[in-house]
């Protein structure tokens, strides 16, 4: 490579909430500003700093819930399984769902479409909440450890509100 020739880099990238007006900073120098459309965009896009004209990704944030990164301890159970409930951590919540980080389990429990059980406390309070999900994702896998995205399946009305009043504390 000559010293002359500049090296190419992939653009920085932000995520937004898709909207009529939607608030972003530069990641690269930090100018705050304002998209406006007429229409809420319906997939990623590139805009261009008005300050230091660097190229930006735009990309959309297509969740329904505001997720919360937490690590909370939670007993877990496979639908299905007679093994006893052993610990894993919730490693971020929302009214829809979790996403659940656990030692590696047998191939066949850890599939898309099982259901997982999951009892758990919030704080500040101590009462347990008893929740069940669907997998709906395998998001990361190791030889030791599983990453699952679990989807809620008739989450109680308890449940529910413990888990929204603990998303807006």
């Amino acid at each position: 490579m000559l010293l002359s020739e500049e090296k190419k880099l992939s653009p920085k990238s932000i995520t937004v909430y898709p909207s009529t007006a939607m608030r972003i900073a530069c990641p690269y120098c930090g100018v705050k500003g304002i998209i406006k459309r007429e229409y809420e965009p319906q997939k990623a896009f590139n805009i261009s700093c008005p300050k230091c004209k660097q190229l930006i990704e735009i990309h959309l944030n297509k969740r329904t819930f505001y997720r919360k990164k937490v690590k909370i301890e939670a007993l877990y159970q496979i639908r299905g399984t007679n093994c006893p409930p052993k610990k894993g951590h919730i490693l971020d919540i929302s009214t829809g769902g979790l996403n659940f980080g656990c030692y590696k389990i047998e191939p066949k429990h850890g599939k898309i479409g099982n259901f997982v059980s999951l009892t758990f406390t919030l704080p500040p309070r101590e009462e347990p909440i008893k929740v069940e999900g669907e997998i709906v994702r395998i998001l990361d896998e190791t030889d030791k450890t599983i990453t699952m995205g679990l989807k809620f399946k008739d989450i109680g009305e308890f449940e529910e509100t413990q888990i929204g009043y603990f998303l807006k504390v």
